[in-house]
């Protein structure tokens, strides 16, 4: 009797994680090209979908990138070599670094594109200056080093051309902003001292004053950074646990939030968050294994490269942007060989609304039947399949309304849906595709409707 209670659980489980492996492909992958050269990363992104970040170019050197459509942008420098934006708006307006002319690699100054243009936001009176994070009223955030080359680092805010500092905790504290919303709160860290030691606490300025948002240790003590805020004051980043562990935190109404649920065995870093409180970043193992991750209160922490469609040679390295349309910036990494090169990416959540069924007989040397339904009666469907998960537009359709879950795809055939809404092609599978795992898709392209990934591995 047990033996069958045990035989039916086990039966019930598989059956419920093959149903959410199915469910769970709902972002699609797309790999942003790079300006020519092997390395690309995506920093941020804005409401629109537009990333933006850095790739190397095909004379070697780092430029300054915006993705808008997937098509990449050469933003160019300040005069100097090398560039980096960082942050995006939602009226287009960049920042970031960039080299002057003739500056040398620790010679950054923080950059703003807007209009065509790019524009030196000067410093604090040091040499280097970098911009962080931007808001919708083009107020810009960052850090400079106040007085000297090898002077003290201050958070910085500039508004309408002038630079003003943002005082630390201390007179010596070294401070750096990261986060800036429409309400002009401003989120980063500075140092102060606790004990004996010096450590770097996250911090929040408002309305001239900056508040410590403590850690997640019961001590008081430990490590905290904060690294993005929303419209309704939500911040997120990392704090010291009890562990000593680097843990993905959020704060809300000066209380903090441990928000990482992967395992004690690991570290988290979270870097950006959204008005729905989505949050996302890196999970990090002691193996050194390193992934990106998303966090939803009703789902937890999920690795990405869970969610994206499966046989990439890519996966989700880090996450570094989200925005409110659940779209999410960073740079993946080979499955094959990790950190030999990386490629910037933006992953586009999918909402089927069809529902695709497994090919039948689903066997290789005969011919094969698929099925789709809940379309529009008399729809033309077109049906696709791929050796590969990745992201393909749909010609005619906005990224934020749908894309495809298909890297290449192949077209198999249309059909026209029945006044049932069902449609149904049969093509031949050769043998060759014995033991072959095989994706399929359905799409009505004037809809820009499309059904849920299909992964099918032929006997």
């Amino acid at each position: 009797m047990q033996t069958r209670h045990l035989l039916t659980a086990i039966l019930t489980t598989t059956a419920l994680v093959a149903t959410l492996q199915a469910q769970d492909y709902r972002y699609a992958f797309f790999d942003l090209r790079t300006l020519g050269g092997n390395n690309g990363f995506a920093w941020g992104l804005n409401e629109q979908g537009e990333v933006v970040g850095s790739s190397v170019t095909q004379g070697n050197v780092l430029h300054a990138a915006l993705w808008r459509d997937t098509e990449v942008i050469d933003l160019g420098t300040l005069g100097g070599t090398d560039s980096s934006a960082i942050a995006v708006n939602s009226v287009g307006s960049v920042v970031g670094w960039a080299l002057p002319p003739g500056g040398g690699i620790f010679d950054e100054r923080a950059a703003l594109w807007r209009g065509g243009q790019v524009f030196d936001l000067g410093t604090l009176g040091g040499d280097v200056a970098r911009a962080n994070a931007i808001n919708d009223s083009d107020i810009v955030v960052g850090q400079s080093y106040i007085d000297g080359s090898h002077g003290r680092i201050g958070a910085f805010i500039w508004q309408s051309g002038v630079m003003t500092l943002l005082d630390g905790f201390e007179s010596e504290s070294v401070s750096f902003a990261y986060g800036i919303n429409l309400q002009q709160q401003v989120v980063g860290r500075s140092t102060r001292r606790i004990g004996q030691f010096a450590v770097d606490r996250a911090a929040l300025w408002q309305n001239g004053q900056i508040s410590d948002l403590g850690t997640l240790r019961l001590d008081g003590g430990g490590f905290s950074q904060a690294r993005d805020i929303n419209a309704s004051g939500t911040i997120t980043g990392w704090a010291d646990n009890d562990a000593d562990r680097s843990t993905a935190c959020i704060w809300i109404g000066g209380r903090v939030f441990n928000i990482h649920t992967l395992g004690s065995l690991s570290e988290s870093f979270a870097y950006a968050i959204n008005n729905s409180n989505k949050v996302v970043g890196i999970h990090a193992l002691d193996s050194g294994s390193v992934k990106a991750f998303i966090w939803e209160r009703n789902r937890g922490m999920q690795l990405l490269a869970d969610l994206v469609p499966p046989q990439k040679p890519l996966f989700p390295y880090a996450a570094t942007g989200i925005n409110d349309a659940g779209q999410i910036s960073g740079y993946s990494t080979p499955r094959s060989n990790p950190e030999s090169y990386f490629r910037a990416f933006l992953i586009s959540p999918v909402t089927p609304t069809m529902s695709l069924e497994q090919p039948s007989p689903g066997t290789a040397g005969t011919d094969n039947t698929i099925t789709v339904s809940e379309i529009t009666p008399g729809a033309r469907v077109t049906f696709l399949y791929s050796r590969h998960g990745g992201g393909t537009r749909i010609p005619g359709c906005d990224l934020q309304q749908n894309a495809l879950q298909l890297d290449n795809p192949t077209v198999i055939g249309t059909a026209i849906a029945n006044g049932n809404g069902v449609a149904t092609i049969t093509r031949p599978v050769p043998l060759i595709a014995r033991g072959q795992t095989i994706l399929f898709q359905a799409v009505v392209q004037n809809e820009c409707a499309i059904s849920q990934l299909v992964v099918h591995r032929f006997d």
